[in-house]
């Protein structure tokens, strides 16, 4: 299965964001700026507005950047730190490229009983089927890259902030970015 991402790319993309800062917004700007720069015509230097999230009991801010059938990559951050649990996806992977702050994750089910730690320019992957417990730190801003079905992430992204939370205006703001990446068309690259 051919994917339109290299998650190399976007690892150097978060390599190259590492120590701008957060507050003004310049680090999470930047790392679009670049991604636009790699891939053209995919995804658009403006994406689009934050969103509240809570999947898992983890909440925070997300800003759609890219979505398909297959792929997508979001940015993903807690001013205030939060932790939960990563989900279950039996059919997308999931790949994290730290930008700032740390993520300590720990297996639910290995008999490994230590956290694992993820600094700023480092990457993770959860494999197909693969459980984590998630502490994400104060000021801890990454890059998310899932490929497979990314259709059956869904449910577990949007379950806890509408049903749990009963944020209703989030669900509808998501949608709505949802929508406006869908129907954006690729552009042909210039020769």
């Amino acid at each position: 299965m051919r994917y339109r991402i290299d998650p190399d790319v976007l690892h150097g993309v978060a390599q190259q964001v590492v120590g701008l800062p957060v507050d003004s917004g310049e680090l999470t700007t930047r790392a679009v700026e670049l991604l636009a720069d790699a891939y053209p015509d995919l995804i658009d230097a403006a994406p689009g507005r934050w969103v509240a999230s809570k999947a898992g009991g983890i909440l925070g801010k997300v800003r759609f950047v890219y979505f398909s059938p297959r792929e997508y990559i979001v940015i993903f951050g807690s001013p205030t730190g939060t932790q939960g649990f990563s989900g279950r996806y039996k059919r997308v992977q999931i790949h994290k490229f730290l930008m700032a702050g740390r993520i300590d994750s720990y297996d639910l089910e290995s008999d490994d009983n230590t956290a694992m730690a993820l600094l700023p320019g480092e990457r993770t992957c959860l494999e197909k089927g693969q459980a984590r417990g998630l502490t994400i730190h104060p000021g801890s801003w990454h890059l998310e890259y899932g490929r497979g079905a990314v259709a059956t992430t869904l449910p577990f992204a949007m379950v806890d902030t509408l049903l749990v939370s009963l944020e209703l205006d989030s669900v509808r703001r998501s949608t709505v970015e949802f929508s406006r990446l869908i129907r954006r068309r690729p552009r042909p690259r210039a020769r």
